[in-house]
């Protein structure tokens, strides 16, 4: 082999190295960047489906599904007069809640879905609920689940146990109906 043919080699042994090394550290990069977006924008909810998921791979394209799933949907906000409207039946649902709380609770967990639906949501099933307000509202979906598994569960759950899931979803709530408008409820419950 010449000189210059064995020069050539080498040239193009160590440009292949080089390149193939620019690919795994973008890809790492790349990858990297994905999940601190999905950190950002999801925080304790990335830990959660992570976790839920069995690792960190499978956990990311959860949320990746999610966050497409969400571009999917025409969700609206409410106008005045949905407003006004559901904040009504909200504060119908704290005085039922002070009568029978756990019946207060329930009104309200409904409700919830009324307004997702009426915003363009899905509501057939709750994960798909859940998964949505995961999306939009990450920093409340665990409080979320934990008030609807208080508000369809059969146990008698103690009287803090309902005051705090129907605290969790009257935050929610607030969200949905567009809290920062004259018409939207404040969140103060009686004591029960």
């Amino acid at each position: 082999m010449s000189p210059d043919v064995m020069l050539w080699v080498v040239v193009a042994v160590v440009v292949l190295v080089v390149l193939g090394l620019a690919l795994v550290v973008g890809s790492r990069v790349r990858g990297r960047r994905r999940t601190a977006a999905l950190r950002r924008h999801f925080g304790q909810e990335y830990d959660h489906v992570v976790e839920q998921s069995g690792g960190k791979d499978r956990g990311e394209t959860e949320l990746r599904r999610r966050l497409s799933r969400r571009r999917e949907l025409d969700v609206r906000d409410l106008d005045a007069d949905e407003r006004e409207r559901f904040a009504g039946d909200f504060a119908g649902a704290q005085n039922a809640f002070v009568r029978t709380p756990r019946a207060g609770l329930r009104d309200t967990d409904l409700l919830l879905q009324q307004v997702m639906r009426t915003r363009g949501y899905p509501v057939e099933h709750f994960s798909e609920r859940e998964e949505m307000i995961s999306v939009d509202h990450p920093d409340l979906v665990g409080h979320y689940r934990a008030a609807h598994a208080v508000a369809v569960a059969e146990d008698d759950a103690d009287t803090e146990s309902l005051r705090r899931a129907m605290l969790d979803h009257g935050y929610l709530f607030d969200e949905l109906i567009g809290a920062g408008h004259p018409e939207s409820t404040q969140r103060t419950l009686p004591a029960s």
